[in-house]
């Protein structure tokens, strides 16, 4: 990778990590100014909480879904490059007469 790839790579990773932060500072006052007490069922269990920690949990979980599946996707797209990348190594190789390995 040259240098341009890691420059792009880090100012995209800033954008990303000042999105979030905003987007956590709207989520937390969004939960706060929601504080009563709601009742949370899940089958046979039935819990009281404020609303506030409710929301918080919720972007939490899907916070974690999209961070697996996020991952999960850029592993799969670096594999695909590093077969491509193979590819055309040994492309290259036939290309100017040396042996393949």
């Amino acid at each position: 990778m040259n240098l341009k790839g890691v420059f792009i790579m880090g100012t995209g990773l800033i954008r990303i990590l000042t999105l979030s932060i905003v987007l956590a500072i709207v989520f937390t006052w969004f939960a706060l100014s929601n504080s009563q007490v709601v009742t949370v069922s899940l089958m046979l269990w039935s819990k009281q909480i404020s609303l506030s920690l409710v929301i918080l949990i919720s972007i939490l979980i899907g916070i974690i879904f999209t961070a697996v599946i996020a991952a999960w996707e850029q592993t799969r797209i670096l594999a695909q490059f590093r077969e491509v990348e193979k590819k055309l190594k040994h492309d290259e190789d036939l290309l100017h007469g040396a042996p393949s390995k």
